[in-house]
This record gives C-alpha cells, structure tokens and sequence, in this order.
C-alpha cells in the first residue's frame, strides 16, 4: 500500500489515555472518510523501553499527489489535541451516535529497531 498520513506521539501526561487517543483518530477518520475514501489504523507500539501511539490514515486521495489533503488530516488532528479531554470526548460521543460511525480499535505493536523496513505499512 502508498504510504499515506502518520501521526506519531506521546501523551503529554505521560498517562495512556487509550479513550483519548481512540477518539482523536476515529473523529479525524470519520470526518474525511467519504471524501478521501480513508482508511485508518491506530497502534500503541512498543519499541525498545520506549512506548507511543501510532496513527496511520491511508487512501487514494492521500499521499505524494494530495499534499493538501496530508496537510487537512494533520492540522485537524491537531486541532483536537489542543482541546480539552472533555470536549473531545464529547465530540466523539456524539459523533458514535451516527449509523456509518466507524471505529477502530487500538492494536499492540512490538517493534525492534530496522533501519531498512518501516512494517507499519504492511498492516493494511
């Protein structure tokens, strides 16, 4: 698969607040998922002592060709991150509500360190 979007991070708090995280990536994905007929995959990953989350949004209207839409998926994300929990979550509670919601699950990921390979790709 084209790479697409990534969207690597740690929680400020240095809590894991796997609630928040799902629902940041799942409002972003189903806000463009239509339009960029987008695909998304969530990950809590593992590497060395290290501990992230790794948020991946695919599709044929993202990537090289689509630096605008890279750049929409990015900045909404962002834009989430700057509220508060609750307002989040209110978001996404009330965004659930709707029929085609869609919601993916956050995975476990134990990586080693490869300079030659990124795999993350390869889970689509």
């Amino acid at each position: 698969m084209e790479r697409g979007v990534e969207i690597a991070f740690q929680l400020s708090s240095g809590s894991e607040d796997r609630a928040l995280v799902a629902a940041m990536a799942n409002i972003v994905g189903n806000e463009l998922r239509s339009e960029l007929e987008l695909q998304w995959r969530i990950f809590h990953v593992t590497l060395g002592q290290d501990k992230y989350f790794r948020i991946l949004y695919a599709g044929p209207h993202v990537g090289k060709m689509h630096p605008h839409n890279e750049k929409r998926i990015k900045e909404r994300f962002d834009n989430l991150s700057h509220q508060s929990y609750e307002q989040v979550m209110h978001e996404y509670e009330t965004m659930k509500k709707d029929k085609d919601f869609v919601a993916q699950e956050i995975q476990e990921k134990k990586e080693e360190y490869d300079l030659w390979e990124d795999r993350f790709w390869t889970y689509f």
